[in-house]
């Protein structure tokens, strides 16, 4: 990108907006981040998976040792709701065969230090910055905040997740945001009779929703659930949920599966629920001099654990693309050329396992449960292509 070309707004300081700057630094552009809130939300969103396609770009900047302080292995046991042992993936070569291990991690951990080595090297974060609007010009983006300033630079990028307002203001009249029909909901406890289940994520594709828990590394439960929902909720209606409600609730739900989880559910000391949403495939992931990234530009559901992950992988590509492409245009088309067509096949395969999640009746139920030990070994094969995904930094790209 030309020399003058050095300034960048990044807006949302998540994931991807920190690791997104210190990959710009790389290519001596000089990127500052705008977070909406007035102080980082650490405690956003309990954990999420990371898998080898994405801990291979956090390997750029932290050593993965350093967020593994806490953790609960990526191995997941399915089992339906009589308990019995329907498939397994293993990741036990994982570290083999890609270089790193699939893991869950706390999400507040993980941002904390991405953000930390970001600061660290420089890099200017400006909290309370909420966006409003962004207007272009032939050389220029700004964006405008609710606090009434602003800030211009050669190009913005939309790091701010699935209810961007980068892509609202973008594209105004782009897709809006689909409920899936289901809510999550999940938390951390500790109970002495499992601590000594570690080594595996139990998922139960129960009688009426499912269950995931695992061991973590210092005995911790961390567990999430599935609730199916046709109905969408309404704003702040989940957040006006008293615990003991909630809990209530989610034990009903699970009355004749395997223990613990009834008992996992009621020794929580607080449940995080939250719709899960979809958004349409973007035909455009850019405009002019604004370009979105992970979540903003293909939000996926979490039912295969690659959010996380496949916005790293935006960040380290976006970046290359802008080192070695002449404007900011350029390198937003060849970027979503690059992206595109891998982003949405692993959205679809993220489609087809929440299908599967939740079933209406103990007929599909059935039907489920016998297939599902080879639909989880012919998964386990086809994730090959996800987790051995790896960028070659010092690879030039050419435009084609």
């Amino acid at each position: 990108m030309s020399i003058n070309t050095k300034k960048a707004i990044l807006i949302g300081c998540g994931i991807s907006g920190p690791a997104m700057a210190l990959f710009l630094k790389r290519v001596g552009i000089d990127a500052t981040i705008y977070e909406a809130r007035n102080q980082p939300k650490d405690d956003a969103g309990a954990f999420l998976g990371i898998s080898p396609n994405g801990l291979n770009v956090l390997k750029n900047f932290i050593p993965i040792g350093e967020i593994l302080t806490e953790f609960t292995p990526g191995k997941m046991t399915f089992f339906n709701a009589k308990n019995k042992n329907i498939g397994e993936i293993d990741t036990a070569n994982q570290n083999e065969l890609y270089g790193a291990e699939t893991v869950q991690l706390k999400r507040d951990l993980l941002t904390k230090a991405i953000r930390e080595v970001a600061i660290v090297n420089g890099i200017k974060i400006e909290l309370g910055k909420k966006l409003k609007s962004i207007s272009q010009c032939e050389d220029s983006a700004t964006a405008f905040f609710e606090d009434g300033t602003s800030a211009t630079a050669n190009f913005i990028i939309g790091c701010d997740g699935i209810h961007s307002v980068t892509r609202k203001s973008l594209f105004p009249n782009g897709p809006a945001l689909s409920y899936t029909g289901l809510l999550s909901t999940g938390g951390f406890t500790r109970l002495a009779n499992v601590q000594s289940l570690y080594g595996s994520i139990r998922m139960t594709f129960g009688e009426k929703s499912f269950f995931a828990y695992a061991v973590s590394n210092v005995g911790d439960v961390w567990w999430f659930n599935n609730i199916s929902r046709e109905k969408e909720p309404r704003r702040n209606e989940l957040a006006a949920l008293e615990l003991d409600q909630l809990k209530d609730t989610l034990v009903a739900l699970h009355k004749n599966d395997p223990e613990p989880i009834a008992e996992i559910i009621k020794s929580a000391d607080s449940v995080e629920i939250y719709p899960i949403y979809d958004i349409p495939f973007l035909e455009k992931w850019h405009k002019g001099r604004v370009c979105l990234i992970g979540d903003a530009a293909h939000a996926i559901a979490p039912h295969i654990g690659q959010g996380a992950s496949l916005a790293l992988e935006d960040t380290i590509v976006l970046a290359k693309c802008i080192r070695d492409l002449p404007t900011p245009e350029s390198a937003f088309d060849k970027f979503q050329s690059l992206r595109q067509s891998r982003v949405h096949k692993i959205v679809k395969e993220a489609r087809k396992v929440g299908d599967n999640k939740t079933v209406p009746n103990k007929f599909q139920q059935f039907f489920r449960d016998l297939l599902l030990p080879f639909f989880v070994k012919m998964e386990a094969k086809k994730m090959d292509w996800v987790y051995a995904y790896k960028v070659d930094w010092n690879e030039k790209i050419i435009i084609r």
